[in-house]
């Protein structure tokens, strides 16, 4: 998830169905580039905005909801099990997504739709971004909450990786009803557990289309932040990291 792109957005001119995104993009790639010059404030607003509305468009889509269904099946899950849904959700996109770099200078979103096809067709290629597209949609798909957790996973101040976040309705023993943090391209990682993070931005995908912020003291096993930090200087209207977000409210 390569945030620190050198090129200005353009749009859409690397799309060749211009300003048709929802009606025809659930198998095709969302292509960015931005130009030299451009403010992080803007890659990353672009970056977040995209993000969470191809979560949104997957939930929506039956072909993913069906595919949801079939993983859960397949899987033994039974009915209730929520927490045992979200394992198997997590662990069949763990296991069956391939990790590929986007190219350089490129920034590639690709649909639910589209990776379950590549998965299916043997050219799985995706990046973190496209895992938490992928295992949100399908968790939304069957009723859960989710969203992305962005973090700085370098300590750098950049943001640079993406993590899931899902939450049950039900409260659990093992994890109340706080969210959950799933790391998703590597295999070995458990639901709850996350890759070393010194700072996180996160949002949570609606079927409504809603974009609501979600506090880092309702996220449940988060790997490296320890004590007040400085919260992040994005502001984004529709999505907003709170200053309670390191600590305090």
């Amino acid at each position: 998830m390569p945030f620190l792109l050198n090129r200005e957005h353009k749009g859409w001119v690397n799309f060749k169905c211009r300003g048709t995104f929802r009606q025809t993009m659930a198998e095709r790639i969302l292509r960015i580039k931005f130009s030299p010059g451009s403010s992080l404030d803007y890659r990353f607003e672009k970056v977040v905005k995209y993000l969470i509305e191809l979560i949104e468009d997957g939930l929506r889509d039956e072909y993913v909801r069906r595919k949801a269904v079939q993983i859960v099946n397949r899987a033994g899950i039974g009915s209730h099990d929520e927490l045992g849904e979200i394992r198997a959700i997590v662990k069949w996109v763990q296991n069956n997504v391939i990790y590929r770099k986007d190219p350089i200078e490129v920034e590639y979103f690709q649909t639910a739709r589209r990776l379950i096809k590549d998965v299916e067709g043997g050219l799985s290629a995706a990046d973190c971004d496209d895992f938490v597209i992928l295992a949100g949609a399908l968790l939304g798909s069957l009723g859960y909450p989710t969203g992305a957790l962005i973090v700085d996973s370098n300590a750098d101040g950049v943001f640079n990786h993406v993590m899931l976040l899902v939450k049950t309705h039900a409260t659990t023993r093992e994890f109340g009803n706080k969210w959950i943090p799933c790391e998703l391209i590597f295999p070995t990682f458990k639901i709850g557990e996350s890759v070393k993070i010194s700072k996180v931005y996160p949002l949570v995908a609606d079927p409504s289309t809603a974009r609501t912020p979600v506090m880092k003291k309702a996220i449940a096993g988060l790997a490296g932040i320890s004590g007040k930090q400085p919260t992040s200087k994005y502001q984004i209207p529709v999505v907003r990291m709170l200053n309670g977000l390191f600590g305090g409210r």
